[in-house]
């Protein structure tokens, strides 16, 4: 997933489940200063709501790099 796709997929209002893997695997913390205001906050959001629900066993959600997730997370405070 390259920057452009990144940021439509993050203006667009909605983002699949299927897609948040790809969008953190894909995103470099050098890449975030390349995102609008908006597109940092619904990154954020998501980031946070996908740790959250990684959490809960019963919620089937899965992060592939939990690590690059905090990390980027982290970047974005």
């Amino acid at each position: 997933m390259n920057l452009a796709d990144i940021k439509h997929l993050l203006s667009s209002g909605e983002i699949a489940a299927n897609k948040i893997n790809p969008l953190i695997d894909s995103l470099a913390i050098q890449d975030l200063d390349k995102l609008s205001g908006s597109e940092k906050e619904v990154f954020r959001e998501v980031i946070n709501k996908i740790l959250l629900l990684a959490q809960d066993p019963g919620s089937g959600a899965y992060i592939d790099n939990p690590e690059k997730a905090e990390s980027l997370l982290s970047a974005l405070d």
